[in-house]
């Protein structure tokens, strides 16, 4: 194993690329300085700070300009191995970018994968053919646990609350709706208060689902909703409300072609019952998007 316990007192990366720069034919430490993309000031305290940390004198100074000593000369060449090694790191790291830019991992909540996400990756990977988007759907709180593990780019969720420290852009907005099968919606004409509603039991999505939290959320001053019955499934919670069974608490977008067929019709709320939603993308604070994931994320937004 490299002995790596004296690292602070290594030199720094930027004067070695000074003296480098010196070695090759600046004549002058403004010249290094330009080579380097510093200004002069800056590069004459970083060379006058190397000497003093190596001991050594490295550079003579005349009104013709700046020469290295002999033992400038043979640090200059230990230097320029330094550097060629940065540069291979610099190159890798690239290369691997490059590599991760054309497969991105994706995990979206149950809702936002079947009906925000199609028309997102359609135009998306039309745009871009050559990158790879792997998905997986899991209900917002698994979302986020996965990117937490860094085992996918980029989570979408629903959730009201987002997980501090982390990185997120909205990609969309909809809104929970309160629906129920047309016979039980005749006898519910007038908007229903926040206090009455969580008086009713409603069918929900299960704990962890950013949709459960909205309305547990909108809900809280009066203890939240009331169960009649808990499903992991979007399309189970339609068929279960369209039997009669109790009003369905689901987003907008998963209900729309209910409305259409008539197999269930919403149920008009009052103003205090907040069920308007944003939908996010979020990322892990510790990994740098991929070219591929930025992509993907700037195509999101600017789509919504």
């Amino acid at each position: 194993m490299r002995d790596v316990s004296d690292m602070q007192r290594w030199p720094e990366l930027r004067a070695l690329g000074l003296l480098v720069a010196l070695s090759g034919g600046a004549q002058s430490i403004g010249q290094a300085a330009e080579a380097v993309g510093i200004a002069q000031p800056n590069a004459s305290r970083s060379l006058t700070g190397l000497e003093r940390e190596l001991g050594v004198p490295l550079l003579t100074r005349s009104p013709r300009g700046t020469e290295l000593t002999a033992e400038g000369q043979a640090v200059a060449e230990w230097a320029a191995q330094v550097i060629d090694a940065y540069s291979a790191l610099n190159a890798g790291t690239r290369a691997i970018q490059e590599a991760r830019a054309g497969n991105v991992r994706i995990c979206a909540s149950l809702t936002v994968a079947e009906y925000l996400l199609p028309g997102y990756l359609a135009t998306f990977t039309s745009a871009h053919p050559g990158i790879d988007v792997g998905l997986g759907v899991e209900n917002s709180a698994a979302v986020v646990a996965e990117v937490r593990a860094q085992r996918c780019d980029i989570g979408l969720v629903e959730s009201v609350s987002l997980p501090p420290g982390f990185p997120a852009a909205v990609i969309g907005h909809d809104r929970l709706m309160i629906a129920a099968a047309p016979s039980y919606g005749q006898t519910w004409t007038e908007p229903i208060t926040a206090e009455a509603l969580a008086g009713i039991p409603l069918l929900v999505r299960e704990v962890g689902s950013g949709t459960r939290e909205v309305i547990d959320t909108a809900l809280a001053e009066f203890g939240g909703a009331t169960i009649a019955g808990e499903y992991r499934s979007n399309s189970a919670l339609r068929v279960a409300a369209a039997t009669g069974v109790a009003p369905v608490v689901l987003s907008d977008l998963a209900l729309r072609d209910d409305f259409r067929a008539m197999r269930l019709a919403p149920l008009p709320v009052a103003d205090d019952v907040d069920l308007d939603r944003a939908l996010h993308a979020l990322w892990s604070p510790k990994r740098r998007l991929s070219q591929g994931a930025r992509a993907l994320l700037d195509h999101m937004i600017a789509a919504q």
